[in-house]
């Protein structure tokens, strides 16, 4: 399995109207993903509290080549809240999505980089790390154990 993280600023939120058109939210923090027409709204709301910000939002794209398996919503959320605790962006306001298709996994995570304390994201942490690819092979790693002790098994 090939491990790819991508991660880009965004100057506004359009991004998850984009992927809402073609895949359903994952999972999110800070807002509620079972509104989708007011998530963008939200993530406004926060980012307002910064007017003269003009990067409001981190896009992160991370994509398994080669996984053999569609998991499921309860087991990708699992995977990305040890994914995001793992790099410290477990207070972000955030969403996920999801797409498998072809033995290829794709997770799309939109940030913003407002806290609710109104401090903001340092876009000089943008382009993963060693350190970020170690926290999902480990998370992934953990669940091809889980799973396997449960008489699951990957192709």
């Amino acid at each position: 399995m090939r491990i790819m993280i991508k991660e880009y600023a965004l100057s506004d939120f359009e991004i998850i109207n984009q992927l809402m058109q073609t895949l359903t939210i994952n999972s999110g923090n800070l807002v509620n993903i079972h509104a989708p027409a007011w998530v963008i709204n939200t993530y406004q709301v926060l980012s307002k509290q910064r007017p003269r910000l003009k990067k409001v939002g981190i896009y992160v794209q991370i994509t398994l080549k080669g996984f053999p398996i569609n998991l499921s919503s309860d087991v990708s959320e699992q995977i990305l809240n040890e994914y995001i605790q793992g790099i410290g962006w477990d207070d972000l306001q955030y969403v996920t999505f999801r797409k498998f298709y072809q033995e290829q996994l794709e997770f799309h995570l939109v940030f913003n980089r407002v806290m609710t304390s109104g401090e903001v994201i340092d876009l000089n942490c943008l382009g993963a790390t060693s350190q970020q690819y170690d926290v999902l092979q480990k998370s992934l790693t953990n669940l091809i154990k889980t799973e396997s002790s449960r008489g699951v098994t990957y192709v």
